[in-house]
């Protein structure tokens, strides 16, 4: 595992309340990597949980008292050590093995994968990855190219003099995203150990934080912010709201016919919270029509209620409402 994995596993391997607590003193660039690779994570055993926990607390204990450091930092020693020439070129080779890692994710994935990533990509994006992957899997993918898009793209890598690190990192980062979506589609839930273990931490955040990760995921990985959603945001979710916000929502929904529908085969404390939060009469005619309604399809039922959910939930990211969390206790 890289640092970011390794984190990511120890944060899960800590438990939610502890992961959220870390991940509060974290900024936001920092939260949402994490967050990406929590989400990967399919299961980790118990052996994993104390092998991790041990590594980190060996790490602390070698940490004591090290120096800071950085490019800067050793520029100076090498320039001092080397002389400047030898620097630059000890340098230049450091950075081309940093840019490297960047692609490292594609050393493991067949050439007809990196093909179909890099297809519709410009001829330069698609030079400058095969001169960060390994010779053997350049070679494959260029094989695999349309001729023309191959002669191309090998003409450009014989051109390349020097590019851009910053160029070359969002190429990388582009090619990760890709994979990433390419990971996650049709995905099972009951496998998403990480998810899981995500949305757990999610569970202790603060609604900042909480709609900060979603709008990553929505940019980044559309997939896993509807699964988000469809988890956090139920609608069972209306038993945390206060009969302030109950009676926004009702208000908002106005369709006594989607409520009445939404109730069928709902709880008995669930119905309660929709009943003493509208007038009498209303609660009755609600009562009513879901009698007269008789059998009602599950399907129907549970489309009402998604209704419902978006309502909520954009009364929520609207800072209308807020859907709270169980732990939290409240008095009216």
């Amino acid at each position: 595992m890289n640092g970011a994995e390794k984190a990511a596993a120890l944060l899960v391997a800590l438990g939610p309340e502890v992961a959220s607590e870390i991940m509060k003193f974290l900024d936001e660039e920092s939260v949402n990597k994490l967050a990406a690779e929590i989400a990967k994570i399919d299961v980790l055993s118990p052996e994993e949980k104390e092998e991790l926990i041990g590594q980190f607390l060996l790490e602390l204990r070698k940490a004591r008292g090290v120096a800071f450091g950085g490019q800067n930092v050793a520029k100076e020693i090498l320039y001092a050590a080397f002389g400047e020439d030898k620097a630059k070129d000890i340098l230049k080779r450091l950075t081309h093995k940093d840019l490297e890692k960047g692609f490292g994710f594609l050393n493991d994935i067949d050439a007809e994968l990196i093909v179909t990533f890099l297809q519709n990509e410009h001829p330069q994006t698609i030079a400058v990855t095969l001169a960060y992957i390994p010779a053997a899997k350049a070679a494959e993918v260029i094989k695999l190219l349309p001729k023309d898009l191959a002669k191309e793209v090998t003409l450009r890598m014989a051109k390349m003099e020097r590019t851009s690190p910053d160029a070359v990192l969002e190429i990388s980062r582009v090619l990760r995203k890709k994979y990433d979506e390419y990971r996650y589609q049709g995905q099972s839930s009951s496998k998403a150990g990480g998810l899981n273990a995500l949305i757990d931490i999610m569970a202790h955040l603060s609604g900042d934080q909480e709609k900060q990760l979603i709008d990553y995921f929505e940019t980044t990985m559309p997939q896993i912010a509807d699964e988000i959603r469809s988890r956090i945001f139920t609608f069972e979710n209306v038993l945390t709201l206060t009969n302030t916000e109950m009676r926004i929502l009702i208000d908002e929904i106005n369709n006594d016919y989607m409520i009445a529908k939404a109730l069928k085969g709902a709880g008995d404390e669930i119905r309660f919270k929709f009943f003493r939060n509208m007038s009498k009469n209303r609660a009755t005619d609600i009562m009513q029509e879901m009698e007269a309604m008789g059998p009602v399809r599950l399907s129907e039922i549970q489309e009402a209620r998604d209704n419902i959910v978006r309502v909520m939930r954009q009364l929520h990211d609207n800072g209308v409402i807020s859907l709270r969390k169980e732990k939290e206790k409240y008095i009216e």
